[in-house]
């Protein structure tokens, strides 16, 4: 994830940015983190990496949610 991409990403989970994929996974994940921060149970360098990783398991979802995000 590049630098601009992680950084609207960033804003995305702090509900600074609203975004919606198509793909539901990828909208359940971003909810689950969002919860995850706004309970202060996690950092958003923790966020990041799982979000990373869950992308790194799915490159369909990846290249077009990341594309998507990136022109936000």
């Amino acid at each position: 994830m590049d630098g601009i991409v992680k950084e609207k990403v960033e804003k995305i989970l702090q509900g600074e940015l609203r975004y919606t994929s198509a793909n539901l996974a990828f909208n359940m994940e971003i909810s689950k983190m969002q919860r995850r921060l706004k309970s202060g149970s996690v950092d958003m360098e923790t966020c990041i990496k799982e979000m990373e990783a869950f992308l790194a398991k799915y490159p369909i979802v990846a290249k077009v949610d990341l594309a998507n995000i990136a022109m936000l």
